[in-house]
């Protein structure tokens, strides 16, 4: 907050010696902001920068570089980016609240800095009287939106923040801003899409593509109010303590159940847009649907443009696939790699729910032949598993391909075991941890061929929010409001199990239900936090719904407790028991009450004496 309203008060003198850094002009053409506002070409170069790398989250681009999101959870582990075991074994504190290793993950000050330039933005476009009406209008409404949303994304991590609606004037730099209630921000967040809606774009396309639209602001609703009602932010009275200086209450300490009423509403809005529908396995004409078809289209969800994107941002995915990709494809050698945690978790082809991890460990099997998604010699912990799990990650033994246009039918077998072609024998510095890797996200095209030294790896429209995730907002919205007895015109129980069974259909599973009765409410609450785990793992969602749900801390916490991965130290073949040892992952996970928030900087809650800490810290 402090580097903050240091920003506003040099403003001035950045604008006096030139605005070069903001707008990409000649000092000596743009010396003020009203200078900058009677331009419209300047004008538009201001409001572009709402959305610069600067600013503008690209999470799957950074992926462990830039943000903690992706692999700071229970489904990853990941040894070699220096911040993320920081961030995992709980060692952020308000002296270092940035994850070390050169790469600063501090969001709360990047963030304000966006916040400033949308409100200069708000605050002077109409200044710029050359602007076509329609394009100030919607522009206006977009940084409305946009600021709405840079307060969202430091609320998710940091909890209740001050609101900052105006741009400081250098007269105002004794303020001293303390933090909002939860239920303040939420609602102002709220209200501010709302007055935004109307003026905003409804659709975008080309080169235009990737901004946010009407759709995209209502659905972002969804996932705010969804977090509200959720355990953390709704009567968590763990914080009855978190207080601001003036005895301000931030997180309520009244658990009010008809919060999940307002998230099944803002979920029921979106799934009442008629242009979104889930992307679905099409079988060729006369055909039936075969396995590889659903594999194939659940890989196209996140990858391709299609009408179950709601808001995605395109970005490039060399980084993702090079830490991804098995060292028999590329010399990063799966730098990125996935728990057995997580790869459990996915259902078995049947939809039933798969034993605990150690029951494979006890009388280790493999397959004696090619089955589903696999082959001969594989171990039966990944045999006849839900087509999710094939299109989600490389694992021992698959057979795969990123094939060249010079060597088109290459096919590898992924061997992930010591001696292996993607084992620790063939590393070239970078190592997988666990004996598997991502594979979701990576482009339908990439291409790579190790022996040649080449990759291509394309953009792709990376979701920001999908029609998938409005499923399954709607769904535990209303599994919480039938279990809090909480009534609505929205609340429809029926409709949300025949939205779950569309959601498994697709991926050839079948309805929940078979496996749990509907009278059953807590277990299928917990398969309906198993299926978002599942459906939209590595789309930048368990590090958060783990902290809504407020069960990342204590002696069972699901980031307090260990994770694993295959012994990759030894093994010399498929079907070598050595290899295909649950091994605990050495990265330590220590989650504790404090880091349900992430701190502040020391410095900033030292100059502004209003901002209090975060709590525990």
């Amino acid at each position: 907050m402090k580097k903050y309203i240091i920003f506003i008060a040099i403003l001035f003198s950045w604008c006096l010696n030139g605005c070069s850094d903001f707008l990409d002009q000649d000092p000596e053409e743009l010396n003020t902001l009203e200078k900058v506002f009677s331009n419209t070409q300047d004008t538009r170069k201001w409001f572009s920068r709402i959305y610069s790398d600067d600013y503008y989250p690209k999470e799957l681009y950074g992926s462990a570089y830039y943000n903690h999101y992706m692999f700071g959870t229970d489904d990853a582990n990941n040894e070699l980016d220096w911040h993320i075991p920081v961030i995992v074994s709980g060692m952020l504190s308000p002296e270092q609240p940035v994850g070390g290793g050169g790469f600063d993950v501090y969001y709360f000050e990047k963030y304000y800095q966006a916040i400033r330039h949308c409100n200069i933005f708000l605050e002077n476009v109409d200044k710029c009287i050359d602007l076509p009406i329609i394009e100030k209008r919607y522009k206006t409404a977009e940084a409305r939106f946009m600021r709405a949303m840079y307060h969202f994304w430091i609320l998710r991590e940091y909890g209740p923040i001050p609101i900052v609606d105006y741009a400081i004037k250098s007269e105002e730099l004794s303020t001293k801003f303390a933090r909002n209630s939860m239920d303040e921000c939420v609602k102002w967040i709220c209200n501010e899409i709302d007055a935004a809606v109307p003026d905003m774009l409804e659709t975008r396309v080309d080169d235009d593509y990737g901004f946010p639209t009407q759709a995209a602001a209502i659905a972002m609703k969804s996932r705010i109010l969804l977090m509200n009602a959720s355990p953390l932010y709704n009567g968590n009275t763990t914080y009855a303590n978190w207080r601001n200086r003036d005895g301000k209450q931030l997180i309520s300490q009244v658990y009010n159940p008809e919060k999940w009423r307002d998230a099944a509403d803002a979920a029921k809005a979106v799934l009442d847009l008629p242009q979104f529908k889930l992307l679905k396995p099409v079988a060729e004409e006369g055909g039936t649907l075969t396995f590889d078809d659903y594999v194939d289209n659940y890989r196209r969800i996140t990858t391709t443009i299609n009408d179950e994107i709601i808001w995605a941002c395109p970005q490039a995915t060399s980084w993702w696939s090079m830490q991804c990709w098995p060292a028999v494809f590329h010399s990063w050698n799966a730098r990125d790699a996935v728990t057995l945690n997580l790869a459990n978790d996915y259902f078995m082809a049947d939809g039933s729910v798969a034993p605990p991890i150690e029951k494979w460990f006890e009388n280790k099997q493999w397959s004696t032949e090619d089955g589903n998604g696999t082959i001969a010699n594989t171990f039966w912990m990944f045999c006849d598993r839900e087509p999710r799990f094939y299109a989600s990650n490389h694992f021992p033994n698959q057979r795969v391909t990123y094939a060249t246009k010079e060597n088109p039918d290459v096919w590898q077998t992924l061997e992930f075991w010591y001696e292996g072609n993607s084992g620790l024998s063939k590393s070239s510095g970078d190592r997988n941890s666990t004996g598997l890797s991502p594979r979701k996200n990576i482009p339908m095209d990439a291409t790579t061929d190790k022996s040649q030294a080449t990759a291509t790896s394309n953009n792709i429209p990376f979701p920001t929010i999908r029609l998938g995730e409005i499923y399954l907002n709607y769904i535990e919205a209303v599994l919480e409001c039938k279990r809090n007895g909480v009534t609505g015109d929205n609340v429809d129980f029926d409709k949300a199990m025949a939205l779950w069974a569309e959601l498994r259909a697709r991926v050839n599973l079948d309805p929940i239900t078979k496996i749990c009765p509907e009278t059953d409410l807590d277990r299928l609450i917990l398969l309906l936090r198993q299926e978002r785990r599942i459906e939209l793992a590595w789309e930048i969602h368990r590090y958060f719904d783990v902290r809504r749900w407020f069960i990342a801390h204590g002696e069972n916490g699901v980031l307090n407790t260990p994770c694993y991965g295959l012994d990759v130290t030894r093994g010399k073949n498929a079907t070598d028991p050595d290899f295909f040892t649950q091994t605990e992952c050495s990265l330590q996970r220590v989650f504790r009450l404090e880091h349900y928030f992430a701190p502040v900087r020391a410095s900033e809650c030292a100059y502004n004496s209003n901002l209090v800490q975060a709590p525990f810290y």
